[in-house]
């Protein structure tokens, strides 16, 4: 009897561990990679999974991540995260199943910071507005540059994969030092006779000066700032999801964010979203586009 009981409790271990195929989630933190305090990250975080607890993924535990390696490493183990929620670069470094993704795109773009100008904290110019020659002198100049951006950004991504920069330099993202630290850094690296590029959203860069920045050359007010955008644009913040999640449970994810309508601004800044979005579920066609064009 002894011998049956404890054969019987060995088979429930086997089944239980097969049916738990997965556990929790991976949340690459939109308020993390802005360098926002632990108090709106922890409220992202919370926000997320109540708006996704209804569907039946599995909630706990959901961790922040910061870069791909984290989501290679988690992957990995004996439980996998059930679902990924972030950009592209990670969503799709994890293999799982684009469900309900952002479709609204990002145009990324390198501001550059280059030679000392004739007017103080002037607004940037973009590089279609440029006479063909010197369009021609900004790039061949920007192979030679040293470009900011931040770790396993789609942005960051997209200007690499196009290798419009002589060397990327990736910062990690951390709280208190995020994308808004990104021209305080190239500020800083800037000489009058050494360009530096910062990688951001292209209206991030058009609405961008040095006047609130200082580096070690005060000149810096006075460097010409110039735009160049990538070429292919990403789509946003989308949900992944395992392979073992039901069927059923699928359903449920792609419906809570393909109709999801809301003005509630912690949980649009916990998703990453702006005034328009339009969440859907990318074709496989697309899917493998995007791939293509974040490959380095």
């Amino acid at each position: 009897m002894k011998h049956q009981i404890l054969f019987t409790s060995l088979l429930c271990c086997v089944f239980a561990a097969q049916a738990q195929t997965c556990e929790g989630g991976l949340y690459l933190n939109p308020q993390v990679i802005r360098g926002e305090g632990s108090s709106q990250t922890e409220s992202a975080l919370r926000e997320l999974i109540e708006f996704v607890r209804p569907t039946g993924l599995s909630v706990a535990p959901v961790l922040n991540i910061r870069e791909t390696q984290d989501v290679l490493t988690a992957i990995k183990k004996p439980a996998p995260p059930c679902w990924v929620y972030g950009n592209p670069v990670v969503g799709l470094a994890s293999g799982y199943r684009p469900v309900a993704i952002n479709m609204d795109p990002i145009q990324s773009a390198v501001l550059i910071l280059a030679d000392v100008g004739s007017e103080k904290d002037n607004k940037p110019v973009d590089l279609k507005k440029l006479p063909p020659d010197q369009q021609a002198k900004v790039l061949a100049k920007l192979k030679t540059t040293s470009c900011f951006g931040m770790k396993s950004g789609v942005t960051t991504s997209l200007v690499k994969a196009e290798n419009l920069c002589g060397t990327v330099i990736e910062v990690m993202p951390q709280q208190g030092l995020g994308q808004s630290y990104l021209p305080t850094k190239a500020a800083f690296q800037w000489q009058a006779d050494k360009w530096v590029g910062l990688i951001t959203r292209l209206q991030t860069a058009q609405g961008s000066t040095m006047k609130n920045h200082h580096g070690t050359d005060e000149r810096i007010h006075m460097a010409q700032l110039f735009i160049v955008p990538a070429t292919h644009p990403s789509w946003g913040y989308g949900i992944y999801v395992h392979s073992s999640v039901p069927a059923d449970t699928v359903k449920k994810v792609g419906s809570q964010f393909i109709s999801l309508k809301t003005s509630n601004p912690l949980l649009l800044k916990a998703l990453d979203l702006g005034k328009t979005y339009e969440f859907a579920v990318p074709p496989d066609a697309a899917v493998e586009g995007m791939r293509k064009v974040l490959a380095p």
